[in-house]
């Protein structure tokens, strides 16, 4: 074969590849580019020394027809080489060190086809490849061997006869495959289209030095007895770290140490795998953006299909969604909490749907407030343990903060919950509002009121006295001040409303609801494994004094119970 390549025009091999190559995104990767070439230039190489000019011959035609076979094994081998066929297969199984039975999936051929170089593990993988007939009903595979990713089956199967008599064109299902394969990325297995590990490598586990965090997690895991538990110091960490590579690395890391034989390693990898997908169940139930068990299932297929990572890595991925738990609320049998939950819902749809000023949003937020002391007050210790806890997402549609987002953290805490923005270059400002389900619901009330409340007393405003005096420059600088003493007003209100609050219940049970709730919320949002860090605080502002002023004492202009009919 390579005393063929000077047959073929190496020209249609350079622009065969330059057909084929991925546009180059980001900074080179040399030894990435190093490989991609090299496959580029093998199965450019292997498709052209096959195709047949107009005058139907191929470079090995043109090869036995000027070389004369210097004996009879060198005939047979020549014309084994002009009677090859691109096949697309599935290896079956090793007969034994050197016969590898394969089925070929157009023709539905058995194949004892010889071959020291396709490990055991690959039973059941389909690849394309030529095959040259050795007589005896054995076969040599001949070129290079492609292992097919599902999506580069699809591409070779398109190319399968109805009638199960082979390919319609095999040169064309080559192309297409090849190009296919250059252009997405193809499977990557040692010892077929990879070189083959070396001794030194065959244990990747034996080096216990290697590795961070979570494989010496895995490494003393494996090591305890069945029965022990993990320390919840460990469990933490593995929440903490939860992102798309430690979890790849995670099930990756599972699928090799049980192909090398180490089960308990494995089970402790898939131990590690298992709470951090949990982590993501649990944050993307609770409205926290970021990674989701659909992307987590998109980037496992990527890496199957462009970087050889085993399938077997699926498999084991939705094995863990299956046995992990759904997020439902322990407390979706409380009637009770359910009714209570309800009637906030049934406010805060009623109040969305009139629009309010920020009286009656205070007056709301006070009666919701009172129903949830009265609910908080009628449970014990530990039945409030027992509640579970929820999170809801509020997108802004916004990507600058605006004086209203400061109200946030105050709203929170007026209903007992912990609250977080999410702020990207890329997306809008999204609030997190956390804690017993309730209260969230009520927090996520409160917010609503609170914005309808900015637009209807800055509507109010523009259409009052001091704005109709102001030039027009002055008008968008004048509202700004308004809504940032408006929402100065409304975190004071609310915050010795609060005071008032927990003074009342202290008096009245002697039973502080307070650190309870607080320390659930704190044991459940460990559970996310996330990461905070402060916002600074925004630079001394200048306002205008007589707007600022004037959305001040509106914010503090609250009568609570005016709002609200008898019935409410």
């Amino acid at each position: 074969m390579l005393e063929a390549l000077r047959f073929i025009p190496q020209a249609r091999v350079a622009e065969t590849v330059r057909r084929w190559l991925p546009s180059q995104n980001g900074p080179p990767d040399v030894q990435d580019e190093t490989r991609i070439l090299a496959d580029a230039l093998g199965l450019a190489t292997d498709l052209v020394l096959f195709t047949p000019s107009t005058g139907g011959m191929t470079a090995i035609d043109r090869l036995a027809r000027h070389r004369k076979p210097k004996n009879r094994d060198e005939a047979v081998a020549m014309e084994a080489l002009r009677q090859t066929r691109f096949r697309v297969m599935r290896v079956e199984e090793l007969e034994d060190r050197s016969v590898v039975r394969h089925l070929d999936l157009a023709s539905g051929e058995s194949l004892r086809v010889l071959s020291e170089h396709i490990p055991a593990s690959c039973a059941g993988l389909s690849l394309v490849g030529r095959t040259a007939s050795l007589g005896g009903g054995t076969w040599a595979l001949v070129g290079p061997i492609t292992p097919l990713s599902e999506a580069a089956r699809a591409v070779a199967l398109g190319f399968m006869r109805p009638d199960g008599k082979g390919l319609s064109n095999p040169q064309r299902c080559a192309e297409a495959v090849y190009r296919h394969v250059m252009r997405h990325g193809s499977l990557e297995i040692p010892g077929l289209n990879r070189p083959p590990h070396d001794g030194f490598e065959d244990d990747p586990f034996a080096d216990e030095a290697e590795g961070g965090e979570l494989d010496a997690i895995a490494r003393r895991w494996a090591k305890l007895d069945a029965n022990a538990s993990p320390s919840a110091d460990a469990m933490q960490r593995i929440r903490d770290a939860t992102n798309l590579d430690t979890v790849l690395d995670a099930l990756a890391s599972s699928v090799l140490a049980r192909e090398h034989r180490r089960d308990r390693l494995a089970d402790a990898y898939a131990r590690i795998a298992a709470i951090q997908v949990e982590t993501i169940r649990l944050r993307e139930a609770n409205g926290i953006s970021g990674l989701s068990l659909t992307a987590l299932s998109g980037a496992i297929a990527h890496a199957i299909a462009r970087h050889g990572m085993p399938a077997a890595v699926r498999r084991l991925f939705e094995d863990l969604q299956r046995r992990g738990r759904p997020i439902t609320s322990t407390g979706a049998a409380d009637a009770d909490l359910e009714r209570l939950v309800q009637r906030i819902q049934g406010l805060r749809a009623k109040t969305v749907e009139q629009g309010c000023t920020e009286q009656e949003a205070l007056a709301a937020a006070e009666k919701v407030a009172e129903l949830l002391d009265r609910y908080g007050l009628s449970l014990s210790t530990i039945e409030l343990h027992r509640q579970a806890c929820q999170g809801v997402g509020i997108d802004t549609g916004r990507r600058r903060l605006g004086p209203i987002d400061e109200c946030v953290p105050t709203i929170a805490a007026f209903f007992d919950c912990r609250s977080w923005s999410e702020k990207s270059a890329s997306a809008p400002i999204r609030h997190i509002f956390f804690g017993l389900r309730a209260d969230v619901e009520a927090a996520h009330y409160l917010y609503d009121l609170v914005e309808l409340a900015f637009a209807t007393e800055t509507a109010l405003f523009t259409r009052g006295e001091l704005y109709a005096e102001l030039g027009s420059g002055d008008r968008r600088s004048a509202t700004h001040s308004f809504q940032i003493g408006l929402g100065r007003g409304i975190i004071a209100k609310l915050h010795s409303s609060r005071q008032a609050r927990e003074a009342a219940l202290s008096a009245s049970s002697g039973r502080e609801l307070v650190p309870i709730k607080t320390s659930v919320i704190e044991g459940e949002l460990a559970k996310l494994g996330l990461h905070f860090r402060s916002r600074a605080r925004p630079a001394k502002r200048y306002v205008m004094t007589d707007a600022y002023q004037a959305g001040e004492a509106a914010g503090r202009r609250f009568e609570y119970r005016e709002a609200l009919a008898a019935g409410d």
